[in-house]
């Protein structure tokens, strides 16, 4: 039997550092993250993990969480939202009251870091941006403040002009722009509807978006502009506003390749003044 438990042990090991291999560019820390007991642990290192790109081990006794991550495609701070959406508070996010009176009983923690003062730890840069600033954002109660979705859409939009201009270097500054509005969403002051297209969103574009504020390729930045729009078509329908968006279309650019745009005019942000009125509008978003 103790053999057995030996070799199970050293399975478990190899499997483990299997898994870690598989992450690249790999970056590790160590956060404070609430729960009680086993099932918690699942919980939290399920809502953690995206193959080839994050995982997590949570202690039950000391309550922390060893993040390891693909730098070049995630952050500690896309990790964390996902495990507050799973129910559990952490130092940067808290979860919704909804997911947290969803745990089994034996999962309800006190909820010591809901009640505490929040205090800003360690700063930990990620293409040129303070993941301190984020936090701050993130923990703040809700209030009667403006909504907090269309700045994303505005830092959005802000890209599609500069790939319109074919303007690389702009395009970079404001893929981090867009990367910086989205972390400074608090997703306490969204409606239960609002926070679960906001997990995908934010699941689906930080593995894109980190990227384009790292690179001055023009060709690079359309591909991956064209992958965020997706989310953010879904993040257009979710969010209020005054104006109409409209989800454009361009038959030429891979095959065909949609994006956004306050304007109904076509405005290619694929191929620029190469192309600039190739495409149509494919819907209307009515607000």
């Amino acid at each position: 039997m103790k053999t057995r438990t030996i070799f199970l042990s050293l399975g478990l090991i190899a499997l483990f550092t299997a898994c870690q291999a598989q992450i690249n560019n790999a970056r590790t820390e160590t956060m404070s993250v609430s729960g009680n007991c086993g099932m918690c642990e699942k919980t939290i290192e399920q809502a953690a993990f995206v193959k080839r790109e994050a995982s997590a081990e949570w202690n039950k006794d000391t309550r922390r969480a060893t993040l390891t991550y693909d730098s070049t495609r995630t952050d500690a701070d896309a990790i964390l939202q996902r495990i507050a959406h799973a129910g559990y508070d952490n130092e940067r996010y808290l979860a919704p009251d909804k997911a947290y009176a969803a745990l089994p009983a034996c999962c309800r923690y006190d909820r010591t870091l809901k009640k505490a003062t929040v205090t800003p730890g360690a700063t930990t840069m990620v293409s040129g941006h303070d993941h301190a600033a984020h936090k701050d954002a993130a923990q703040r109660p809700a209030t009667t403040e403006a909504d907090p979705l269309p700045p994303v859409l505005d830092a959005y939009f802000a890209l599609k002009d500069a790939l319109v201009a074919s303007d690389a270097a702009q395009a970079m500054k404001l893929a981090v722009k867009l990367d910086e509005a989205m972390h400074a969403v608090d997703p306490q002051r969204l409606s239960t509807a609002q926070q679960a297209v906001w997990a995908e969103v934010m699941g689906s574009t930080m593995p894109v978006l980190h990227p384009l504020g790292t690179t001055k390729d023009l060709a690079e930045q359309r591909k991956g502009f064209a992958k965020l729009t997706p989310a953010m078509l879904r993040l257009a329908k979710a969010a209020p506003g005054d104006a109409p968006v409209y989800l454009d279309h361009c038959p030429m650019y891979e095959g065909g390749a949609d994006w956004l745009s306050r304007d109904k005019a076509i405005r290619n942000p694929f191929y620029g003044s190469q192309m600039m009125t190739c495409g149509s509008v494919k819907e209307t978003i009515a607000k």
